[in-house]
């Protein structure tokens, strides 16, 4: 079982690589290497909650305005 330990802006990362699991979940449910400008969004919005469900990939723009409308109560 992996080791993990929560960040200051309080995401888990696996202690051995510093790497945090909602973007190794991710890039493994896509098949590929997060590009930049992609952002991992939690649909729940809890952080702690990195199953595979739970996660999408975005562009930051796109995750952006998300939040935005969800704030707003278009969403």
């Amino acid at each position: 079982m992996a080791w993990l330990f929560k960040d200051k802006k309080g995401y888990p990362r696996y202690a051995n690589s510093g790497v945090p699991v909602h973007r190794a979940v991710a890039q493994n449910k896509i098949g590929r290497k997060l590009r930049e400008g992609e952002v991992v969004h939690h649909n729940d919005e809890d952080k702690s909650n990195f199953r595979r469900g739970n996660i999408s990939v975005m562009s930051r723009s796109f995750h952006s305005k998300l939040h935005v409308a969800k704030k707003r109560g278009f969403w």
